[in-house]
C-alpha cells in the first residue's frame, strides 16, 4: 500500500517552488534568499527547512522533476528511439513542452549547470556504446563525449534564447549531423598514423 500523500505538504512545496520560479525570472538564483521565499509564499521558515535545507535544495527537487519526466519520455520513447537524433529529438519536445520552467532553469539566473547535467547523465552508456561501436579506447571515447555534448548544450541554449524559432526537427537534425559528423572525424584522427 502506498503512503498516504498530505495534500498541505504538497501544497506548501508547490508554493514555494512558484515563489522560487517567480524569483528566478527577475534574479540569479544565488541571490534569491529563504526570508524573501517564504515572505512572498506565505509560509514560516521552520516549514520551509522541515522540507529543504537551503534554497539551492529547493531549485534541486524542480531540476529533479523535470528531469524525471525527460527520462520517462525516453522511456516511453525507447522503442522508436534508433539514432542520436531520435533522443535529441525526446529532449528538445521535453523542453519545449515545459518551456516556461526550461526558459527559467537553463537562464542565467538558474543552474548553469543544469542542461549539461542531464546530457551527462547518458555519458556512461554513451562512452560504452562508442568504445564498441567506434573501436576508440574509453578515454577517447569519455574525450567525444565531453566535446560533443558542450556544443549540443550551447546549441540546445542558442534554440532556446532564439524563442524556440527554428523548427524542433531542423534543430534535431542538425545536432545529428554535428555529433555524427565529429565522430566520424575524432575516428579518423585516432586511426591515422
Amino acid at each position: 500500500m502506498a503512503p498516504k500523500v498530505d495534500i498541505r505538504v504538497v501544497r506548501t512545496k508547490e508554493r514555494l517552488k512558484s515563489t522560487l520560479l517567480s524569483l528566478m525570472q527577475e534574479k540569479s538564483i544565488d541571490r534569491i534568499t529563504i526570508s524573501e521565499t517564504c515572505r512572498l509564499s506565505g509560509i514560516n521558515r521552520n516549514t520551509f527547512y522541515q522540507h529543504y535545507k537551503d534554497i539551492r535544495d529547493l531549485l534541486s527537487e524542480i531540476e529533479s522533476s523535470f528531469m524525471e519526466s525527460l527520462f520517462s519520455a525516453l522511456s516511453i520513447s525507447q522503442e522508436s528511439i534508433s539514432s542520436v537524433k531520435d533522443i535529441m529529438t525526446v529532449l528538445l519536445e521535453t523542453i519545449r513542452r515545459n518551456e516556461e520552467i526550461c526558459l527559467l532553469l537553463f537562464s542565467d539566473n538558474g543552474d548553469k549547470n543544469f542542461l549539461r547535467n542531464i546530457l551527462m547523465f547518458a555519458l556512461p552508456s554513451a562512452v560504452e556504446n562508442w568504445v564498441r561501436e567506434l573501436g576508440i579506447r574509453k578515454e577517447d571515447a569519455t574525450l567525444l563525449y565531453y566535446y560533443v555534448m558542450g556544443g549540443a548544450v550551447n546549441v540546445i541554449e542558442a534554440w532556446m534564447k532564439d524563442s524556440f524559432s527554428a523548427p524542433l526537427d531542423d534543430v534535431a537534425e542538425k545536432l545529428n549531423a554535428l555529433i555524427l559528423g565529429s565522430q566520424e572525424a575524432f575516428v579518423s584522427s585516432c586511426s591515422a598514423p
